[in-house]
């Protein structure tokens, strides 16, 4: 990824534009489509996330990483920085949707900037387990067979995402699941559980979200008291 950066930041260096969100530099390093306005992403985002969730941030950069591709992804979160894609084969991307991209993969830096202050009552745990066991039920119920240990063991995560994708499928879930997760993925695992209601907290229904993961909101709400 160094290496990659490097190549691409000297290919675009004449062109290339500084962006910041509060005091995190944003560098373009491949750009958007034509059609995205960077600044008002840029804008959106700072006015959206108070400053204290991005004390973790070293970094985002926006650009055609090769990993985003090879695990089909638009966005991780790696070594205090962010990487998104530039959606340059995805002309017809919305703002919106490269916003919540962002503030997502942010609560994941959140997560690791208050890891003890997020899990360490236990409360958003508790929560996300109730929530797995009522929808194991509902599964069942509807006639799937599985074993217990593909929701509620932290070693079959990827296991469990095909598992909902492939053998449930994500429309099937979301109306199973509405009221009880935000959307299939947040099932995955406590880490997207969580980044989920983060980015619903921000760009959201803050109202739906207290009524559905009451203890995630609590959490949320604690952490900007920090602030």
């Amino acid at each position: 990824m160094k290496k990659y950066l490097k190549n691409s930041f000297n290919e675009n260096l004449k062109n290339r534009k500084q962006y910041f969100i509060h005091h995190i530099p944003v560098s373009i390093i491949n750009p958007f489509p034509d059609s995205i306005d960077t600044d008002y992403i840029m804008k959106n985002i700072e006015e959206s996330v108070p400053l204290i969730f991005v004390t973790n941030l070293e970094g985002i950069y926006v650009g055609d990483f090769p990993e985003l591709e090879d695990r089909e992804i638009q966005a991780f979160n790696k070594d205090d920085a962010i990487y998104i894609s530039s959606f340059s084969e995805y002309p017809t991307v919305s703002p919106e949707l490269i916003i919540k991209d962002i503030i997502h993969e942010i609560g994941h830096s959140v997560e690791e900037a208050f890891y003890f202050d997020i899990y360490g009552d236990d409360s958003i745990e508790k929560e996300f387990v109730g929530k797995k066991k009522r929808l194991v039920d509902l599964l069942k119920a509807e006639g799937h067979r599985f074993p217990n240990k593909l929701f509620f063991s932290n070693d079959y995560v990827d296991e469990l995402d095909a598992f909902l994708y492939k053998n449930i499928g994500y429309d099937k879930l979301s109306m199973l699941t509405a009221g009880l997760f935000l959307s299939p993925y947040s099932i995955t695992s406590i880490r997207e559980y969580f980044s989920n209601g983060f980015e619903e907290y921000l760009k959201g229904d803050k109202t739906y979200l207290r009524q559905i993961s009451p203890a995630l909101y609590k959490k949320i709400e604690e952490l900007l008291e920090l602030e």
